[in-house]
């Protein structure tokens, strides 16, 4: 069981960093912004509108088509590869992330502290979801060098030190975060599952039933999951019920069951990811 676990935190990591940080990204905030042609502000100011209301892929196109026409540069090429993190694959928002760094400058200090969160936050998210741990901690180490109670670089940093094995230092930075935002339930699902790393089922269990009120959907499945290893089948199938019709609770039931065999017979760890990384996704659709 504790193979598989620190796989499941990356459930939290996109909750914890979702439209929020793309918004916060603005160069006007921190750092002088790039001088722009009148029709490169107007594509701009469309792009944030869109962006700002939730049409995400309109925006990209906009800060897209920009780009073609070389018009992003520094901070605003910042902002397209924040936008694209969210839509494209990691692999190409690495890139993008990459040429605003050699655009605001190689020397990380001398960048503004917002643009400096916003660029190493990214970095180290991109390289998570592409499987490079270790290096994605010395980024969430350089956003928190420049605010240490960034809660994005407080969970970033814990998800890939529970990934390395660290699972002490990962719970660290959770409680940090629940400190600063004890209703922030992505750290609380964090934690819990860093707990089930370390062999401290109960621990977990209580933490996740203590928080699970507020409706998240990954605290109500990895409540689930919790109860499955542990061989409570039928409470967890009730807290399924609480929300989902019968059907669904019942193949969600399965699936972790099915989880717990292959854990039990040693099952490799990239295919516990995949499936739990499905899981919200499978609650959200009911709907």
């Amino acid at each position: 069981m504790r193979s598989t676990l620190p796989s499941l935190l990356l459930i939290g990591l996109i909750s914890l960093t979702g439209c929020a940080s793309i918004s916060g990204v603005n160069p006007l905030d921190s750092g002088k912004p790039p001088a722009l042609t009148k029709e490169a502000g107007e594509a701009l100011r469309l792009a944030r509108v869109l962006r700002d209301n939730g049409r995400l892929q309109a925006a990209y196109e906009v800060y897209e088509r920009m780009d073609q026409r070389q018009q992003l540069e520094g901070a605003y090429l910042l902002e397209y590869a924040s936008l694209a993190a969210t839509l494209r694959p990691q692999q190409e928002a690495l890139a993008l992330y990459g040429r605003a760094r050699r655009q605001l400058g190689d020397d990380l200090q001398a960048i503004a502290p917002g643009q400096r969160i916003a660029l190493c936050n990214g970095v180290g998210r991109a390289r998570l979801a592409l499987g490079q741990s270790q290096r994605a901690i010395g980024d969430f180490q350089c956003a928190l060098q420049a605010d240490p109670q960034n809660t994005q670089a407080l969970n970033g940093l814990g998800v890939a030190l529970n990934i390395g094995g660290d699972s002490e230092g990962a719970r660290e930075q959770f409680e940090k975060i629940l400190e600063l935002e004890p209703g922030n339930s992505a750290a609380a699902n964090n934690l819990a599952l860093a707990w089930l790393a370390s062999g401290e089922n109960q621990r977990a269990i209580a933490l996740l039933n203590q928080a699970r009120n507020g409706g998240d959907a990954a605290l109500q499945l990895n409540l689930a999951l919790a109860y499955v290893l542990e061989g409570h089948d039928d409470t967890a199938r009730r807290i399924l019920l609480e929300n989902l019709q019968p059907g669904f609770a019942g193949r969600i039931i399965e699936d972790f069951q099915a989880t717990r065999q292959r854990i039990a017979a040693g099952a490799p760890l990239a295919q516990e990811l995949l499936a739990a990384s499905q899981r919200p996704l499978v609650l959200s659709e009911q709907d």
